[in-house]
């Protein structure tokens, strides 16, 4: 392999890392309802596709940030990842399985959901941001809450919350 190859495989490899650190804070994003954090992450232009929702993105990020009191907390966790790198143009794909705790006419849900991603990106000045992202659902299950908060595991670690008061925010 020669200099020039090596330098394109490193930028490569630099594209991909920036892609893998902006869909994690996509899912910190929405799972922290952090709305600064999420509207950082898509070109104005941007769209987004989510079933319930279609339309630019900005609009997502406020209403997926919004103050919704039947979501008490979600969790998302991407996997299988793969991107595909043109200049600065790329597309991506990942597998999405989130989970929700809701509550549904005053009782305790739980929503699982698997799913993927389907991703268009744009660098700019060096930075990458979403262009366009659809959610496509594969799988999803709903059941009563089983969660147990006042013993064992649930009673002896620091929980998590869905605002900028989690832990993650303040700890170093």
């Amino acid at each position: 392999m020669n200099l020039e190859q090596m330098q394109i495989q490193l930028e490569t490899l630099q594209a991909k890392q920036a892609l893998h650190e902006l869909v994690a804070n996509y899912c910190t994003g929405v799972d922290r309802r952090d709305r600064a954090l999420l509207a950082s992450l898509w070109w104005p232009e941007a769209t987004m596709d989510f079933g319930l929702f279609v339309g630019p993105a900005a609009q997502f990020c406020e209403l997926i940030c919004a103050d919704n009191p039947a979501v008490e907390i979600t969790f998302h966790f991407t996997s299988n990842e793969l991107f595909e790198i043109d200049g600065d143009q790329a597309v991506g794909r990942h597998y999405v399985i989130g989970t929700s705790s809701l509550l549904v006419d005053g009782d305790a849900r739980q929503q699982l959901v698997g799913g993927r991603y389907l991703d268009t990106y744009a660098r700019r000045d060096g930075q990458w941001k979403f262009s366009k992202r659809l959610f496509v659902l594969d799988w999803n299950v709903n059941q009563p809450s089983s969660a147990i908060w006042d013993k064992g595991i649930g009673a002896a670690v620091t929980r998590g919350r869905s605002d900028r008061d989690d832990v993650s925010y303040s700890f170093a």
